[in-house]
């Protein structure tokens, strides 16, 4: 995927998910809830799927889209891994290779939101991404 094609998909509007966001145990001995392969329609037919992890213990927050052949095209960390000075940041496709590198070159600091719940995370995400989320969020 290029630079070009992913800001196409990330600026259309009417990109729709319908499933419910239900963050869950996975692995019994991990605190982390997730939830994973959720599908996110758009015009382009672009297979684009969500998935997100939170941890209680630190907390932190995660949504990661990812395009089925490609790899991970855009992820949000909320109080995650120091990148880019801070360990509240977006992650972003620049160079086609970015999705085998694990985003690596845009990384861009988001302050605005520290201190949020995962349900306002989600809320701006979806505004700023132009996503309607037609299910429910189950705040973890």
């Amino acid at each position: 995927m290029t630079r070009k094609e992913f800001e196409s998909l990330r600026d259309i509007p009417g990109k729709k998910i319908l499933d419910d966001l239900i963050f869950a145990v996975t692995e019994p001995i991990s605190p982390v809830l997730s939830f994973d392969n959720v599908k996110v329609e758009n015009s382009l037919g672009v297979e684009l799927r969500l998935n997100g992890k939170f941890n209680p213990i630190v907390p932190s927050v995660a949504f990661n889209f990812r395009v089925r052949g490609v790899g991970p095209i855009c992820r949000l960390e909320v109080n995650g891994t120091m990148h880019g000075g801070s360990r509240t940041h977006k992650h972003a496709l620049v160079n086609e290779d970015d999705p085998r590198q694990n985003l690596p070159t845009d990384v861009t600091p988001r302050p605005d939101l520290e201190g949020k719940s995962p349900r306002q995370i989600w809320l701006a995400l979806c505004s700023q991404a132009k996503i309607e989320h037609a299910g429910r969020f189950i705040d973890p």
